[in-house]
């Protein structure tokens, strides 16, 4: 199947140039959690450059439908979600705004662990929230291999916490 990315970039130019109140660039950036160059390849053609988890997260931020980029791709035209309410309706727990690109990565895997760190001895000092995840068809094994590795770069984590005055761990 060829995919066209130029008609891909055109495409969501001109979805992001409709929404009202319009959105920029950098405004589609900074809730992918990427740099505007980013935006820009995806909008000049370049999307085969992007990471598809990219181009996904900046589909559901115009309100597009899961399978609308290869809809795209294949010549054809994206399809609105049922609620075009934005990114904000899709939120996994309401009240709490994600980037696009955290939200998907969320729901594409398995939650192994998760742990929050306090950066100083009160909330308001901020805190570091961890979640680990694996693939949502892992073995056993499998995560275990990816929890041993958390395990360790938990302790360097600890270890942040506690020079900046937090606690290790909540």
């Amino acid at each position: 199947m060829d995919q066209d990315y130029a008609r891909l970039g055109e495409q969501l130019k001109a979805a992001r140039e409709q929404k009202r109140p319009r959105i920029s660039q950098s405004y589609v950036a900074a809730e992918l959690g990427v740099g505007r160059s980013t935006i820009y390849k995806m909008e000049s053609g370049e999307g085969a450059k992007v990471t598809p988890t990219t181009l996904l997260a900046y589909a559901r931020l115009l309100g597009w439908t899961e399978d609308s980029l290869d809809r795209v791709l294949a010549g054809g035209d994206p399809v609105a979600t049922d609620s075009d309410a934005g990114a904000a309706a899709q939120h996994a727990v309401p009240g709490v705004e994600l980037s696009p690109a955290v939200e998907y990565e969320l729901r594409s895997g398995k939650v192994l662990d998760s742990q929050v760190f306090n950066l100083g001895p009160d909330d308001a000092d901020g805190q570091i929230i961890v979640v680990l995840q694996g693939k949502k068809d892992a073995t056993p094994e499998e995560a275990e291999r990816v929890a041993a590795r958390y395990r360790r770069a938990r302790r360097h984590l600890q270890g942040l916490a506690a020079e900046l005055g937090g606690v290790a761990e909540s």
